[in-house]
């Protein structure tokens, strides 16, 4: 018996085993490979915004929400009017008597930035703003020397979604120069929407919506410098200067604690006197309105008939009846303002009776 017994434990070894990853016989299951990781290529350009990132000082942050966050931002007067239109934005000079407008393109399926002046107590007609690329722009911001234009503009210059932009008005040519990205820590991988300066208070505001859920935005109010300072990179591991670059923590940048209290003071002043404006809303003097309407008409007069010597004969045609009109407008308006002039003497001398 032990010798059958021994026969058929010797056959039971030598069967094939039963794997018990595959169900197999005699086969050993493979193992399986991990997926490999996909190796993200960080754009270049991100590298050299980073080696140049502006060191600013970000006093303060808002959360609003996208559809209207410029009704947080106080701008001064002497800054313009910035407003939005749901997700579209407009801008109107300091002057009133200019103003940038931002319209969707169903063609093209982008946004668009357009200008009108206020001439004769109307708006002219919407025209393209020339010098900008054809990628989708939005959110202008014109400053008081009518010259620097910051706007968002998402495209092949953008490193994200909406970067954000700059570029500077050639009355020469009679449009804007090559537009030029801000760089960090404006812009960003992230949608970034506005960027204003208000000389009045000394005080900047950027919108983003980095780290924000969808539908918000993030509103970083910050101390302009006067000439351009950056990181020294080679000052900070890299970590740090990234984290700088997208403002992680608005505390890092508080160098000057007295500085900053100093610029929240300015802000609680701006917002109290942005709240008086509104509730007084007292229209601007008819007399300075009329003199200023003037003023742009004359430009733009000036304009027309320097750019006439070069233009074409089909180009002329158009300017010669365009040229007309404005100088008869100009009549007009040059006529309201010594009827204006004579009004206020005569209330002055009233006044003064």
């Amino acid at each position: 018996m032990k010798r059958y017994f021994l026969i058929i434990l010797a056959i039971l070894v030598m069967i094939p085993s039963v794997d018990a990853q595959t169900g197999k016989k005699g086969v050993r299951a493979k193992k399986s490979k991990k997926p490999k990781k996909e190796v993200v290529v960080e754009d270049p350009r991100i590298a050299q915004m980073l080696a140049a990132t502006q060191q600013i000082m970000f006093i303060d942050s808002i959360v609003a929400n996208m559809r209207d966050f410029m009704r947080h931002i106080p701008l001064s007067s002497d800054a313009g009017l910035a407003e939005q239109n749901d997700t579209l934005g407009q801008f109107t000079n300091e002057l009133r008597d200019h103003r940038l407008t931002v319209r969707y393109d169903v063609k093209d399926s982008a946004c668009h930035i357009y200008q009108s002046d206020y001439i004769a107590n109307t708006w002219t007609p919407l025209v393209r703003v020339q010098g900008i690329s054809d990628s989708s722009a939005n959110y202008p911001f014109l400053m008081p020397d009518g010259i620097t234009l910051y706007y968002a503009q998402k495209g092949e210059n953008s490193i994200g979604g909406y970067d954000l932009f700059v570029t500077r008005y050639d009355s020469e040519v009679g449009a804007f120069l090559r537009p030029e990205n801000i760089g960090m820590p404006f812009s960003s991988t992230a949608n970034d929407y506005f960027y204003a300066i208000d000389e009045a208070n000394n005080l900047g505001y950027f919108v983003t919506d980095r780290r924000q859920p969808n539908g918000k935005v993030c509103i970083y109010i910050f101390e302009p410098n006067q000439t351009r300072k950056i990181y020294q990179s080679e000052a900070y591991a890299e970590p740090q200067l990234r984290a700088l670059a997208d403002i992680s923590k608005i505390s890092d940048t508080w160098s000057n604690k007295s500085q900053r209290k100093l610029a929240l003071d300015r802000l609680a002043e701006a917002k109290k006197n942005t709240i008086t404006a509104a509730k007084s809303n007292t229209p601007k003097n008819e007399l300075e309105q009329l003199r200023h309407q003037a003023e742009v008409l004359e430009k733009a007069l000036l304009l027309a008939r320097n750019y006439y010597a070069r233009a074409s004969e089909s180009e002329r045609q158009s300017l010669r009846s365009e040229i007309l009109n404005s100088e008869k407008e100009l009549e007009t308006l040059q006529l309201e303002i010594r009827s204006a002039e004579k009004a206020q003497r005569n209330a002055m001398y009233k006044n003064n009776n």
